[in-house]
């Protein structure tokens, strides 16, 4: 079994690429929040709004995959990163 065959075994592939896509600005932002002094939390409200989408995306692939109990966990734990994420943009404007 090749690495291609693991991550899309069982996957809906354009939301697959899709997070992958968007690993490459939540890297960014990651280095950005932690190399300014003091610690930039606008960067770091940025990082929870992708991690939030790419959790709502994994909902999506587990609602269309007939996964009714991850597909809500997933709804529900995007919801809470983004009100933390709410919360780091708060913060970076005090």
């Amino acid at each position: 079994m090749t690495y291609k065959d693991r991550i899309f075994k069982n996957r809906v592939k354009p939301i697959v690429i899709t997070q992958f896509i968007l690993i490459i600005p939540m890297i960014v932002f990651i280095f950005l929040s932690f190399t300014t002094y003091p610690v930039n939390f606008f960067y770091s409200g940025f990082v929870g709004i992708i991690l939030a989408i790419s959790m709502f995306l994994m909902g999506v692939e587990q609602f269309i995959l007939k996964k009714k109990g991850w597909s809500i966990s997933f709804f529900i734990l995007s919801v809470l990163i983004i009100l933390v994420a709410v919360n780091n943009f708060y913060v970076s404007t005090l």
